[in-house]
């Protein structure tokens, strides 16, 4: 029998009184939007405020082999796995996988409020109460996971007692407090509720105030359109019914085809659009926003429309059973729209058919796009083996913000996906195939988002393989967020436009020839000064801003590093970095045990870390001045403990979502 485990009684009991403490914290907060868990129609709203980053045990060269046992730095006794400073934020989702160990020892939460951990207790006891219902947590199968809301204010750090396995833990970061979504009491609960309820049950508070149903014979002689309107509204809930089909192969030749306003935002086979996939069993798709319910296929994503929107279906079975097909399908639609077309995404899914990759070739991708949105999902197989990673890349960085450790660790599940294992959020459709839905988790992008898998095996960056995968995910043409400068470290001239000068007791010029995590391409060459002082240069951003963004390029061999930022001569805050897998690097600095690819100098130096510069020091100004004051590191090289480094800046400027 399958064991249920929960959430300790110490740490829900702080998550649920503490979090309404935070919010309480924030009165100045701006942002009226919620967690689209809490609120299922803020999810197309763009979110500008709020960024998506993970700490992982991922090995940085995309090899499966050591991959686990990873950790960045010693805290004490303890072995840390995570540690953000800067800014606010909500852990959303952890994850672990152990090998051999059925307790794996002690673990450590802290959210920045005190010296203290809020949570210090086994592994086990942090699973392992009746307070959360087991949707929302689990244990199975040595698999650890659950989606946690907890809150923190300036730090989140977690670490273990004993050297980690296989773990992600995943937050929310609000770069202002008014962009804060920290969840309250009432708010969890309400989370809860919903997660308990049967798959296909309406996860809305506004189900629609028109409804549009019928019955269609679907032949094969081209598209049939079941659903046109001409004005503004919103999709509600969109189910279809096929009593009489038991064909497999039948079902998986129906295509849905959605235009929004004109435009074609999906077009793709009808099991991927209700979060299945082609071959697997219809049972198995139960996710919270699209599933099948026994009867009814079901997708409850809301798609706002402005002018037009019509939903057509098509047969295109080419042999076998060549019948036409009984359908019946139910519409419920809103005849209004309340979302600004400003500050709202369009309802897209991208299909990807069958496509071959030859071992070699780049990492497949999922999706690329430039703009700005949410990503809400996605199904897939895993190709390859089932190391094959997942990596989302956020508005153009070059380090993932989300990585997997294992393709099957995507979809909350690990040593392969489990058929049947189906929550909310994440669920096994078949050997190899998933679905995941982000939606406590929902990935913001403010210009562009790139999701890849590559086709990787034990030791072995890839393979021959094909995929096939669908991405859901709300999309606006406009950036929320516009490079508006550039600074290249090391290059004189780059350096003389900016004002760049750079000081210290210890300053030196490095050039490194390196890649980042996980790239395969031809490696970067980069000039980039080190120091234990400090550096100076102007930017610029443009005057209509809603806050700044820097981006910077480091070499993660020293790690821990931490900064004090200053703009206009005003403190704007500590700029840390934790760097990635400091155990496997150092391993990877001074073994000769371990493969060819991984002997002699750290390859992967290259990693790009941000900071977020409040509106309040830069609205209405058109340059900077910056100034930026190490505080120290940790070194895989201890002669280069205490030093920082930098690379390449680049600057952002926010626009309002509200213009």
């Amino acid at each position: 029998m399958r064991k249920i485990n929960w959430l300790s009684v110490a740490l829900s009991v702080y998550i649920l009184a503490h979090a309404g403490e935070v919010a309480a914290q924030n009165p100045d907060k701006e942002s009226s939007l919620k967690n689209p868990a809490l609120v299922w129609e803020d999810l197309p709203r763009l979110r500008p405020g709020v960024q998506i980053w993970s700490h992982t045990s991922k090995n940085p060269f995309n090899r499966t082999v050591q991959d686990f046992l990873n950790y960045t730095a010693r805290d004490g006794k303890d072995f840390e796995m995570a540690n953000f400073k800067g800014r606010s934020g909500m852990l959303i989702h952890d994850w672990f996988a152990f090998l051999d160990k059925d307790d794996p020892g002690t673990l450590k939460l802290y959210d920045g409020s005190a010296v203290a951990a809020r949570y210090s207790g086994a592994f086990a006891g942090y699973f392992n109460t009746g307070h959360y219902p087991h949707l929302l947590w689990e244990t199975r199968d040595k698999i650890w996971w659950g989606f946690p809301g907890m809150p923190f204010r300036g730090q989140f750090k977690a670490t273990s007692g004993a050297p980690p396995e296989w773990y992600q833990l995943t937050l929310h970061l609000y770069r202002e407090d008014r962009f804060s979504e920290q969840l309250t009491k009432t708010d969890l609960e309400e989370i809860l509720r919903k997660m308990q309820q049967p798959p296909g049950t309406f996860p809305g508070a506004v189900p629609g105030n028109r409804q549009d149903r019928g019955e269609i014979l679907l032949a094969t002689d081209g598209p049939k359109k079941i659903f046109s309107v001409g004005q503004p509204g919103v999709i509600r809930q969109f189910r279809l019914e096929l009593p009489a089909l038991k064909d497999s192969a039948a079902f998986d030749s129906l295509y849905i085809r959605i235009t929004t306003d004109g435009k074609l935002t999906a077009c793709l086979p009808l099991p991927f659009f209700f979060g299945g996939y082609a071959g697997t069993d219809r049972n198995n798709a139960r996710g919270l926003p699209a599933g099948f319910d026994g009867r009814y296929f079901y997708n409850f994503f809301p798609m706002p429309f402005q002018a037009s929107f019509s939903i057509e279906l098509e047969n295109r079975n080419s042999g076998g059973v060549r019948n036409p097909i009984d359908i019946r399908y139910r519409v419920d639609w809103s005849d209004q729209n309340p979302y600004p077309r400003a500050t709202t995404g369009v309802f897209t899914v991208q299909y990807n058919p069958p496509t071959p990759v030859a071992a070699g070739q780049p990492d497949f991708t999922n999706l690329s796009v430039k703009g700005s949105g949410v990503m809400v999902g996605a199904v897939s197989k895993l190709t390859g083996a089932i190391e094959a990673n997942f990596s989302i890349f956020v508005d153009g960085s070059h380090t993932p913000a989300i990585e997997s450790t294992g393709g099957e660790d995507y979809f909350n599940h690990s040593y392969g996906i489990h058929p049947g294992f189906t929550r909310p959020f994440s669920g096994g459709l078949a050997k190899d195939i998933g679905y995941r839905f982000h939606i406590i988790d929902y990935i913001p992008f403010s210009n562009s988002l790139l999701f890849t898998q590559d086709h990787a095996e034990y030791q072995a960056h890839d393979r021959d393989g094909i995929f096939n995968s669908a991405v859901f995910y709300y999309m606006n043409p406009n950036p929320c967020l516009s490079l508006t400068d550039r600074l290249d470290v090391g290059d004189s001239g780059s350096e003389t436009a900016h004002g760049y000068h750079c000081k210290g007791s210890v300053t030196r010029l490095a050039t490194d020839t390196a890649f980042y995590e996980g790239a395969y391409s031809d490696p970067l060459v980069d000039a980039g000064r080190w120091t234990n002082g400090e550096s100076r240069f102007t930017v610029i951003v443009d005057p209509h801003n809603d806050g700044v963004r820097i981006r910077k390029r480091i070499d993660q061999t020293a790690y821990h590093q931490a900064l004090r930022v200053y703009v206009d001569g005003e403190p704007a805050g500590e700029w840390f970095e934790q760097g990635a897998n400091y155990h496997l690097n150092k391993r990877l600095y001074y073994s000769d045990t371990l493969p060819d690819w991984g002997k002699g100098n750290l390859h992967a130096r290259f990693r790009d870390t941000e900071f977020e510069i409040p509106a309040r020091l830069t609205r209405g100004k058109t340059t900077l001045s910056i100034r930026i004051q190490t505080i120290g590191s940790l070194a895989v090289d201890p002669r280069e403990a205490g030093l920082t480094n930098e690379y390449y800046y680049w600057i952002y400027s926010y626009r309002s979502v509200t213009d």
